[in-house]
């Protein structure tokens, strides 16, 4: 499996059209038998997909999110839709949150976590956060 990251631009029942980070270039992107139907995914957030398969598959999804608390390891954030969470930090993988600061979160089994910061729209630390992340999605797609 191979793994790369893209913000989702658009929608539809089947994939999505993304703009992969190390290619501004969007493409067409189906979604894996796990996401479809079960996972909903909408434009600007950002989502892993498996480019070892044709069409790229989109495997993984994160949510954006505003930073609204700060408590030692323990975030509260909003998730742009009013509903406040408490979610963790991911070991290992500092951040440097200030209330309003945004992220991107997800599920890992864990919980959630906020995974990165987010930069113009982009993860600040996109080869960090696919380091951590890479081998949670191959575990799952086993």
């Amino acid at each position: 499996m191979k793994l790369e990251l893209a913000i989702v631009l658009s929608c539809k029942k089947t994939g999505c059209r993304i703009s992969p980070l190390d290619n501004n270039s969007p493409i067409e992107a189906v979604y894996s038998s796990l996401v479809q139907d079960r996972i909903m995914i909408q434009p600007e957030q950002m989502v892993a997909i498996n480019t070892d398969t044709n069409p790229p598959e989109i495997v993984w999804r994160w949510l954006r999110a505003a930073v609204i608390d700060l408590d030692q390891d323990i975030v509260v954030v909003d998730d742009m839709q009013g509903h406040p969470a408490k979610i963790s930090l991911v070991p290992d993988m500092p951040l440097s949150l200030r209330i309003n600061d945004e992220v991107w979160v997800c599920g890992t089994g864990h919980g959630y976590e906020a995974q990165d910061t987010i930069t113009e729209g982009k993860p600040t630390h996109s080869s960090r956060l696919l380091k951590y992340i890479a081998p949670i999605i191959e575990e799952i797609y086993r």
